[in-house]
């Protein structure tokens, strides 16, 4: 906690209390002994609030007693809200009704008599300052009636009481809700307070779109190893996620860091400026803010409005429309070939008819359809071995017959010396071509050039998405555009190829990719990295629908399709639920839309002392160098600034921080308060055209931790209170999310990275650090509740999709990836660990344990997995519904068991995109493998547990990795 300073000057307004002078008879006093006469001084600290109150009532009943004098004292201060000031009428206003009121009322319950004033500083140091002052009896409080998880962020007065107050002891009285007519008297030995849920960290995602591991953030001296070192200081930050008014006005911007003015900047009416929290500058407002006052604040001061949206002023109604050019592969069967085209027919439906759409369809040829073209199908036709330039693109299609072509410069959109009717015949409204287009996807027949029996089909992925490139940045650069690719196999022709077309040469797997040892791979994936710089560039975006029992070149095209901000969608079959009802979802419109939106750009601002390491997500770097960006690289790094061409209401991504080391322990930050402050700008174009910035401000406190055992030895109490004070700010369920990122990323660009030994690792120090155990004593380990979740986090994630690639293809594991990298903290977590849902007779539904002894016969289990959705019928139930009793009048309570997994899976199906895949089982069945892929081998494989089903498996339990995990830490 952070010292009083000694020569620090607080300004003071006495409060004029009615004269209310107590006549105690005197057989009363007589009774009394000489100290009890002369009376003591107590300080009450009171706001408006119904917690101080509830302190003050206590007080009176329980502590003060006659000849007694009660010191209010209510603290102003004008560091986050700055209409609170001593000089301000109206507050001396509020706070004298307040006191007079108090006054009275300890006249007439206690008979003793008050003095007030009113101090204006941080309300911590004034209640010290005073108590320094008057040498009171004690000094007593109440909760501030604020969330625990802001006390916990941002601080509370009464531990800073507590850990500061010298001349006399602090009595805390809870609020109501809290403890009842309880009070606390706190022990100098330890300070220990409550710590927030997870529900409650869920709510201020729900605010903010942020998820933090480290809510107090660890600072280390430069002579110790940073208590972050396992799990780094980071952010899962969502922005599109809380819906915020939208201010119809540009932002007021810092003039020496251009932070935008948010509700921690330090307001001075009277100069008319306000102070930057990030650099400490102090900036004019201008004229259009000549009206601002203690009672007139813009919206963006309010201290709720961390998160606001501000309309720019170039949005305007004549932006340009949406762009979908459809690339569709037609090496496949007919009857895949037929599902896929009634999708893109359903799709189309649904796409405003304000919408640009193109088609280009590939086999070993590519063919670019006129869809401008109402007289009969007319296409153009491109080799699939050869790559294709933008010039050499725009020649094919006869762009400059009519029109010169310009000679010198960049050929980009009709601006640049492309015509609009030129435009218009390749990428032609909906509304002009809805029955051309309809009629193409109807001769659109499986590839005219069959494959010998020995070699695989022809397919040039990799030529038709260039030219999709090439023709969307030719006709509309900058727009909100997407390339949406349907691809049914892998690529074999061309650039991008990802086998050769001999069936003789097997697809590459993870083995073959370790051992660099895929022909294709590398060439591959440099392709596609040239591709996502050309679509960054050109702010496009990349989705790939993937239908098929083989692979086709996803974990290739990741880098494009991540860095673009697309979607992914891995099925089996075109006619597939998974990809049917996900191509619905991109198009839908209503409650459950994804909210497209496009061409953004990401920005950050930190205070000093905090840098950015990089980002892990859909997004690609902007290469912005300055002093926020760390030596230090991971993800998207050696920047602060990021392209995200498309993101949608889901898009999250990883921030990654690194926090300098100070010198001494006792280090005070320049704005005088242990706070860091983070700033996201998000500059974007709504689906409905509008150009928006989007600004979400945090701060968080930090305290010094250390590692160094002499002195935790030396200096007991004050890193028993550190460790506390990390603990009560840790979220585990971010931790696990962005431990899951780090183990991908690291997989993916680290050959020889061991994900098992490095989560182990970090589990154990950050158990040694934060549990308490006797030497040697394994049952004596125990972990503060704050933790007690995330050993099983890391024992579930060491057993996941992102880690065990066995028996996954390398297209299957970047799929994993790149919809873990892209969602948020309550989405991952559940493809960390999956839920499970008890349904029963005689129970509403209920989570239940993951393990197999969950297992029952008379009972349904659904387990969502993210990606599956498993309904599994215990063996008696599903005995009753083969012999049809659901069918039966009589037996109502079984359908309705039957039916409500069902609606819970409808439920979270209409949620989430892509679209899970469900599967409905029974016990016993082949299928029942999803479920107890799972579970926690909790069974010794060898017997049978509930339900009667073994579990043969070489993992180990739960139990036994926590018994291990204790016996590590304690030896």
């Amino acid at each position: 906690m952070e010292p009083l300073m000694e020569d620090e000057e607080f300004s003071i307004r006495e409060v004029v209390l009615p004269s209310l002078i107590p006549v105690v008879p005197e057989p009363e006093l007589e009774r009394e002994d000489g100290e009890r006469r002369r009376g003591r001084d107590v300080i009450i600290a009171v706001d408006h609030g119904p917690n101080s109150k509830h302190a003050f009532d206590w007080a009176l009943v329980h502590f003060c007693r006659l000849a007694d004098t009660i010191h209010l004292v209510h603290a102003v201060s004008s560091s986050f809200s700055p209409i609170f000031c001593v000089k301000n009428d109206v507050v001396y206003e509020m706070s004298q009704a307040l006191m007079e009121k108090l006054a009275v009322e300890a006249f007439q319950v206690a008979m003793v008599k008050s003095v007030a004033r009113v101090v204006e500083g941080e309300a911590g140091k004034v209640i010290c300052k005073e108590a320094e002052r008057l040498k009171p009896a004690a000094v007593i409080m109440g909760t501030r009636g604020r969330s625990l998880v802001r006390s916990v962020l941002q601080g509370s007065v009464s531990e800073y009481c507590f850990h500061n107050c010298k001349s006399a002891p602090v009595i805390i009285v809870p609020g109501k809700a809290e403890a009842g007519d309880e009070s606390i008297a706190f022990d100098r030995t330890l300070s220990v307070c409550n710590s927030p849920s997870m529900a409650e960290f869920a709510e201020l995602e729900a605010q903010d779109g942020v998820r933090m591991p480290w809510n107090i953030i660890p600072v280390a001296t430069t002579k110790d190893q940073p208590i972050d070192s396992e799990i780094p200081v980071s952010a899962i930050y969502t922005p599109l996620a809380p819906s915020t008014p939208l201010l119809p006005y540009a932002p007021l911007r810092c003039r020496t860091c251009r932070s935008v003015l948010n509700p921690y900047s330090v307001v001075d009416f009277s100069a008319s400026t306000w102070g930057c929290p990030f650099c400490f500058n102090r900036n004019p407002f201008p004229s259009n803010y000549s009206s601002i006052s203690d009672t007139n604040l813009p919206p963006e001061l309010f201290p709720n409005s961390t998160t606001v949206e501000y309309l720019s002023s170039s949005s305007s109604s004549s932006s340009p429309p949406p762009v979908f050019l459809f690339v569709v592969d037609t090496c496949l069967f007919s009857d895949e070939l037929d599902f896929l085209r009634s999708s893109l027919s359903q799709a189309l439906d649904l796409i405003p008819d304000a919408s640009v759409v193109g088609l280009i369809a590939f086999d070993s040829l590519v063919r670019v359809y006129e869809l401008g073209f109402p007289h009969c199908t007319k296409s153009y036709f491109f080799h699939g071995n050869k790559d294709c330039s933008k010039d050499q693109l725009l020649d094919q299609l006869s762009f400059f017959v009519k029109s010169p072509k310009p000679s010198s410069g960049v050929i980009a959109g009709v601006r640049d010396g492309l015509s609009a009717e030129d435009i218009a015949r390749f990428l032609p409204p909906a509304a002009d071509c809805q029955f051309t287009l309809h009629s193409v996807l109807e001769e659109l027949g499986s590839s005219q050039w069959p494959a010998a029996p020995d070699h695989r089909p022809g397919r040039c992925t990799g030529v038709a998405l260039r030219i999709a490139a090439c023709l969307l940045g030719a006709c509309f650069p900058g727009s909100a555009a997407r390339i949406m690719a349907f691809v049914g196999g892998p690529s074999t022709l061309g650039p991008g190829a990802i086998v050769s077309p001999e069936l003789s040469e097997p697809i590459r797997s993870h083995k073959d990719i370790g051992k660099d040892s895929a022909p294709c791979y590398q060439e591959a994936v440099e392709f596609y990295e040239k591709l996502a710089k050309q679509l960054v560039h050109q702010g496009h975006v990349l989705d790939v629908f993937a239908s098929s029992v083989d692979q086709v070149g996803i974990a290739e095209m990741k880098v494009a399709v991540e860095q673009t901000g697309g979607f992914v969608v891995l099925a089996e079959s075109f006619g597939h639920s998974v990809f049917r009802d996900s191509l619905k979802r991109v198009f839908q419109s209503g409650e459950n839309d994804l909210g497209l939106s496009s061409c953004g750009i990401f920005e950050i601002n930190c205070s000093k002392g905090v840098k950015v390491q990089g980002v892990i997500g859909p997004c690609a770097s902007l290469e912005k160098k300055g002093p926020l960006c760390s030596d230090t690289g991971i993800g998207q790094g050696h920047t602060s600034a990021w392209k995200m061409c498309g993101l949608d209401k889901s898009t999250s991504v990883c921030l990654v921080f690194e926090i300098a080391k100070r010198e001494t322990a006792d280090v005070v930050l320049q704005s005088q308060i242990n706070q860091f402050y983070f700033q996201f700008l998000t500059y974007y174009q709504h689906s409905n055209g509008q150009t928006r910035l989007r600004v979400t401000t945090l701060s968080r406190r930090w305290v010094m931790g250390t590692e160094n055992l002499q002195a935790k030895v030396m200096f007991l109490s004050s890193y028993i209170y550190d460790l506390t004070e990390l603990t009560n700010g840790f979220d585990q369920e971010a931790a696990a999310v962005v431990m899951a990122r780090l183990i991908s990323f690291k997989m993916e660009t680290q050959p020889e990275f061991n994900p098992q030994r490095w989560a182990d690792k970090a589990l154990v120090n950050l158990c040694s650090r934060f549990g308490e155990y006797q030497k040697g004593n394994a049952s004596s380990f125990n972990l503060p509740s704050q933790l007690s979740n995330f050993p099983q986090f890391v024992f579930h994630l060491r057993r996941s999709q992102f880690v065990q690639v066995f028996n996954n293809s390398p297209d299957e594991t970047a799929y994993f990836r790149m919809i873990l990298n892209r969602e948020n903290v309550s989405n991952s977590i559940v493809m960390i660990q999956p839920s499970l849902v008890s349904f029963t007779f005689n129970s509403q539904p209920e989570p239940i344990p993951l393990d197999v002894a969950s297992i029952a016969a008379d009972r349904i289990l659904l387990l969502d997995a993210y990606f599956t959705l498993v309904i599994f019928h215990g063996a008696t139930i599903a005995q009753w519904r083969k012999a049809g009793y659901h069918h039966q009048p009589e037996h109502q309570a079984l359908v309705h068991l039957l039916q409500s997994p069902r609606d819970y899976s409808d439920t979270i199906i209409n949620e989430r995109f892509p679209i899970p895949r469900l599967v409905i089982c029974d016990q016993y069945g082949s299928q029942a493998r999803f479920l107890l892929a799972k579970l926690n081998p909790s069974s010794d494989g060898n017997g049978p547990f509930s339900g009667g089903s073994n579990v043969f498996t070489d993992d180990v339990s739960l139990s036994v990795f926590l018994d291990h995990l204790r016996r590590l830490i304690v030896h």
